[in-house]
């Protein structure tokens, strides 16, 4: 979830929070108000700390629980797989979920021990706090409007006590009350945001001293194999395969894929808006000033996504031959690389007319430069599409890999993505090929592709091939 969708959130529960602080403030007033009047005015302070945590909890609930639809069904109960999750992804979204999941719950350390002096005893918060996410999870669980992860519960506990520590260490900052070993006190209060910033940093650093990125097809968590059937359909190479080589794309600067779009739309007799440019982490979008074009220009090699909004009707239909399609590309100035596979693509929905037209370059090594990918274009109306996805990678050097039969014998030992898939009862390997993955810092790893029936439906399992001390 971005930051925007957070704060959009969080305005809306806010509003419906507001509603039910003046729902209560009606019935006090009709109902309460001649016994606790009194009360109330001299717990001022408890009663906005009250206002403020009711809102927060209001927040709190809607984003966890009542937004969600109710289609999950199961619990993750494997510890710091979030983090392995982020770590193996190494994109800010994953890390934000976590970042979010901490900073949920900071308010509800914090507020707790100002509105009552009760809380200011460590237990009581944290405990508390504990109950909180614990009843959140589980009523997620429960209304299936969400997964039980442990991970969520450790880390909104983590957010609480640092809430709790910065608060504390505020009050005894300013508190004129003299206070036993205040200094040893401060220093516990303020550890755990040390603490915090000190992992996080130490992440940071490891990832950049390492020579390559991570995959995202690496496990998160070793699966447990006892109760599963694991079975081979083909014959593995125990042999070592001495050395496979490891290629990097080159990844565009924002500046140049600007100078990439003013170049392309020039050629399609168009202007570039520049009011008009949307600029994500990964990808700048560019439209043209008549409205006609968009294009997406993606960092990492180059590669870009292209949309005619007023093309012609049916410039694209079923049974093209080659040539043709070439010919369509070639009127936007794209060319299709040598030697690339022609396929269509039919939907298979009888009723979706619409049809794809690729063509493929699979690892081909030339010149120490590596060509994988596809060019494809299709048209819904007006609409065409041309996906360029023809990435070229340069050789940075040559590493020792792991055999097949090593690689399955990780599958073996649980030691693989499932992409979510829960309660396996069987694994049927038909096949394995060596192909590759790009990490998460632009380098094309080696990686074994085998192809399985799990529980009869065919999926691939990843296994990187680099050995650890390549």
């Amino acid at each position: 979830m971005k930051l925007f969708q957070v704060i959009n959130l969080a305005r809306d529960y806010l509003i419906l929070g507001v509603i039910g602080l003046i729902f209560m403030w009606f019935i006090y007033w009709i109902f309460l108000r001649k016994f606790l009047k009194n009360h109330v005015k001299s717990h001022i302070k408890k009663v906005v700390i009250f206002c403020i945590l009711f809102c927060y909890i209001v927040i709190v609930s809607g984003a966890t629980i009542f937004i969600r639809p109710g289609v999950y069904e199961h619990a993750n109960l494997h510890l710091f797989s979030s983090y392995i999750e982020a770590w193996n992804n190494y994109s800010k979204s994953y890390w934000r979920n976590i970042v979010l999941n901490i900073l949920m719950f900071v308010p509800f350390g914090f507020l707790l021990p100002l509105f009552s002096d009760k809380f200011k005893n460590f237990f009581a918060t944290m405990s508390l706090s504990l109950m909180f996410t614990v009843g959140i999870e589980v009523t997620q669980y429960i209304t299936k409007r969400g997964i039980f992860e442990v991970d969520d519960i450790m880390n909104n506990w983590i957010g609480a006590l640092i809430g709790y520590s910065l608060v504390m260490f505020i009050l005894l900052i300013f508190s004129k009350e003299k206070t036993r070993f205040k200094p040893l006190k401060l220093t516990l209060c303020i550890l755990p945001i040390v603490l915090t910033l000190a992992i996080t940093y130490k992440i940071i650093e490891n990832y950049n001293n390492q020579e390559f990125g991570n995959l995202s097809s690496d496990y998160n968590y070793v699966y447990h194999m006892d109760d599963v059937t694991l079975s081979s359909d083909v014959e593995l190479n125990s042999k070592d395969i001495k050395k496979q080589k490891v290629y990097i794309s080159e990844r565009y600067t924002k500046e140049e894929t600007l100078q990439f779009a003013e170049s392309f739309f020039k050629e399609l007799n168009a202007k570039l808006d520049k009011s008009n440019i949307e600029t994500y982490a990964n990808q700048v979008v560019y439209n043209s000033k008549d409205k006609r074009y968009r294009l997406a220009v993606h960092l990492r090699g180059g590669t870009y996504d292209l949309d005619d909004f007023k093309s012609d009707k049916n410039k694209i239909y079923s049974n093209m031959d080659e040539e043709s399609v070439k010919d369509i590309l070639s009127s936007y100035n794209i060319e299709v690389y040598p030697n690339s596979q022609f396929e269509e693509q039919k939907d298979l929905d009888e009723n979706d007319k619409s049809y794809i037209y690729k063509f493929s370059v699979d690892l081909e090594d030339k010149d120490n430069k590596l060509t994988d990918g596809y060019i494809s274009v299709d048209q819904n109306d007006e609409n065409l599409h041309i996906n360029n996805y023809i990435y070229q990678y340069d050789v940075c050097g040559e590493y020792k890999i792991i055999s097949e039969e090593e690689a399955y014998e990780k599958i073996k030992a649980g030691e693989f993505n499932s992409y979510e898939l829960y309660d396996i009862q069987s694994i049927v390997v038909r096949s394995v090929k060596l192909c590759y993955q790009v990490d998460s810092k632009g380098f094309y790893q080696p990686v074994y592709r085998f192809e399985c029936t799990i529980d009869g439906e065919g999926r691939p399992i990843f296994i990187p091939a680099l050995a650890q001390n390549y």
